[in-house]
């Protein structure tokens, strides 16, 4: 009798190794928020090869990507992102309607640029710092009502108006507010070189900069 239970047990112990290796998926559905960085903008209007672009393909050919969904576009704001999750718009992705929300509640890893386009020719004072704050804690908040896997969240990089200093304020306030909402925080600044900008009046960055930031976010995932 307790050889009978015995076998039954490892029949049972081997039947459910065999279910969970063929019901098993690991596919992940990546999702993209922000700005003309977020989108690959370059100075042209016209969206060149963007990190996400690197991240999508680099799952697609490890066969791992089910989704790819972007929501991203050249001078979103905060303000407008928020809207945007608010109303629950749409976009369409391989002629399947999809609504942000859905998009941000599905997504194994979130990534969020935003920030660089609304700030990158604006004069920088206290004023702009706390609209700046409380935006992003609300855009962030919401976010994490709706996911709480891989969120990643880019910091911003020095030019036009962001001087030194205040790139350095700018960036501790998005690191404090991802942190306290237990996200992922990607400081770029340090590798985004003079090289990586496509003109010289313009905070649009190449491929290069673009493939730089992927392998940066690639150390967190």
């Amino acid at each position: 009798m307790k050889k009978k239970l015995l076998l039954i047990t490892i029949l049972g112990t081997i039947l459910s190794f065999i279910i969970y290796f063929y019901t098993q998926n690991d596919e992940i559905t990546i999702t993209s928020l922000g700005d003309g960085l977020a989108s690959g903008m370059t100075p042209y209007n016209i969206e060149g090869y963007s990190f996400n672009d690197y991240l999508k393909e680099d799952y697609k050919i490890r066969h791992k990507l089910r989704n790819f969904y972007e929501f991203a576009g050249s001078n979103l704001t905060i303000k407008e992102l928020i809207y945007e999750i608010k109303e629950n718009e749409t976009r369409y992705f391989k002629n399947k309607k999809i609504e942000i929300e859905r998009a941000i509640n599905e997504a194994d890893i979130l990534t969020i640029a935003i920030g660089m386009d609304e700030l990158v020719n604006t004069k920088i004072n206290s004023t702009v710092r706390k609209e700046f704050t409380h935006d992003l804690e609300e855009l962030l908040s919401m976010i994490k009502m709706l996911n709480k896997n891989k969120v990643l969240v880019l910091g911003i990089y020095s030019k036009g108006q962001i001087d030194k200093l205040n790139t350095a304020k700018i960036n501790a306030i998005i690191r404090d507010i991802t942190l306290s909402n237990n996200f992922i925080f990607v400081d770029i600044n340090n590798i985004i070189t003079d090289n990586y900008f496509l003109t010289n009046n313009s905070h649009y960055l190449n491929y290069e900069a673009h493939k730089a930031i992927y392998k940066e976010i690639k150390k967190y995932l």
